[in-house]
């Protein structure tokens, strides 16, 4: 097989339209999702299989990507009738059940002679990890975690040993988290740790979805680690108002720039501390900034300096300082030149930090006051200084109130208003629906996306438009 597992992030939808944009659009990654669940897509590429250096490539669109966990090579599949058979809810027919695990463990034994090539001799060690459909299913804490799990480790362990290893190894989890069926897969810090991308160590992941479980070796994960620490570490961040470093590197790539970024200018103009612009700079754009807020204003051009000279230990280049501007938005075309940039990625002020719910005249009144004029201006400048074709993607607010349900400023017709189009995030010609509700897109195209956690009062919900030319 020459497709490839990708685990999603927690908002498995945003992933979803990050990956098909990014596969869709991008020269070399170019690809399509073939299949997917709540926390796997699986990915067929158009040429990156065919090349010799293609777990290079894999390693660099780990890096462009912000809503993916892991990449692993998919080795076999198993079709969901045989998963249930062989271990259902209940045992009834016990004949069913050993027939079709000793179906699985010959697949089992194809699949770990192509994982480990040379295993004859050789201490291997292995983790297994099994991401379910949902992971709120029945289905994964009572069997695929208290039975499938064990069951896999011993036949693997089993098979690599009558396949000439000399000692075979596996992962562990937590006994109280197996036995509970609460259990994560392993996190990629994991992989880091127990040097699972070594020839005779490996990640082994089982990824459901509606069709069947993936077999697949994972190959390259998102280092964690790296992101935090530019997080935590840089010397002036508040994490109460700032979009955290996954959705800043995801919104960046629905700009669709990804070749030649060392040449592309990128605009916030609500830079608050400089969250938007760093993970910009990684990714190699030429980043400009501004806000109303001198103290931001300084904030984020520290934090830029921070991260060129203590941890890319790269010079700082000329005149950088000086792309950080001290400017309200209403005078953002007066400071930069007609269409001079090549997107702008922002989060504007969406309102107060509510602890309690508002109420919905409360809620209407900031957004009619405050927040209607404020995206005008926004739509109105950018569009002076954005090219032709280049897109803007912002968030905006969804209020939850106590008395009217949620609220929320109409963005889109802001948008069109100013010469602008809105951009589907998630083309439904390119997805197919699932028959889980939990999974369903809406059968047209997805306008916009929302990110929050559950029972949040102010929810960001994402857009994408495009400058009409």
């Amino acid at each position: 097989m020459d497709n490839f597992l990708f685990v999603l992030g927690s908002n498995f939808r945003l992933s979803l339209a990050e990956l098909d944009n990014v596969l869709k659009y991008s020269l070399q990654f170019k690809g399509r999702i073939k299949d997917y669940s709540g926390n796997i897509a699986v990915v067929e590429f158009d040429s990156l299989h065919k090349d010799k250096h293609y777990i290079d490539r894999l390693m660099e669109l780990q890096f462009l990507l912000g809503g993916c966990q892991k990449i692993a090579k998919i080795f076999d599949f198993i079709h969901i009738k045989d998963i249930l058979d062989a271990f259902p809810l209940n045992i009834t027919q016990f004949k069913v059940v050993e027939k079709v695990r000793k179906k699985i463990s010959l697949i089992l034994n194809k699949v770990l002679v192509q994982i480990f090539p040379n295993l004859k001799n050789q201490s291997i060690f292995f983790a297994v990890s099994i991401y379910p459909n949902l992971f709120d299913e029945e289905y994964y804490s009572k069997v695929l975690v208290k039975h499938l799990l064990p069951f896999l480790n011993k036949e693997i362990m089993t098979i690599l040993k009558e396949n000439g290893a000399q000692r075979s190894l596996y992962y562990e989890y937590p006994e109280k988290n197996v036995k509970s069926g609460n259990l994560n897969p392993i996190f990629p810090h994991i992989l880091i740790k127990y040097e699972l991308f070594n020839e005779n160590r490996a990640e082994i992941i089982f990824g459901f979805t509606e069709e069947g479980v993936y077999i697949a070796r994972t190959f390259t994960a998102d280092d964690p680690n790296f992101k935090k620490k530019i997080d935590e570490e840089r010397p002036f961040k508040e994490f109460k108002s700032s979009i955290s470093p996954k959705l800043s590197i995801m919104m960046l790539n629905f700009l669709n720039l990804f070749e030649q970024r060392e040449e592309k200018r990128i605009l916030d103009p609500f830079t608050g501390n400089g969250n938007v612009l760093l993970f910009a700079l990684l990714q190699d754009f030429q980043i400009y900034g501004a806000d109303f807020d001198q103290k931001k204003v300084n904030n984020t051009k520290r934090n830029i300096n921070w991260l060129l000279k203590e941890v890319l230990e790269e010079p700082i280049p000329y005149l950088l300082d000086n792309r950080i501007k001290n400017i309200d938005i209403e005078n953002l075309s007066d400071s930069f030149k007609n269409e001079f940039f090549d997107g702008v990625c922002t989060e504007p002020p969406l309102g107060p930090f509510y602890k309690d719910k508002p109420f919905y005249i409360q809620a209407k009144e900031l957004i009619d006051s405050e927040l209607f004029p404020l995206y005008e201006t926004i739509f109105k400048e950018i569009n002076k200084i954005l090219k032709p074709k280049g897109r803007i993607c912002i968030t905006a607010p969804i209020i939850s109130t106590i008395d009217g349900g949620d609220l929320q400023l109409d963005v889109t017709n802001i948008a069109l208003s100013h010469n602008f189009r809105q951009i589907h995030m998630i083309d439904s010609e390119r997805i197919i629906n699932k028959s889980n509700i939990k999974l369903q897109f809406q059968k047209q195209h997805v306008r916009n996306l929302i990110d929050a956690k559950k029972g949040q009062i102010l929810k960001r919900k994402i857009f994408v438009f495009e400058k009409i030319s």
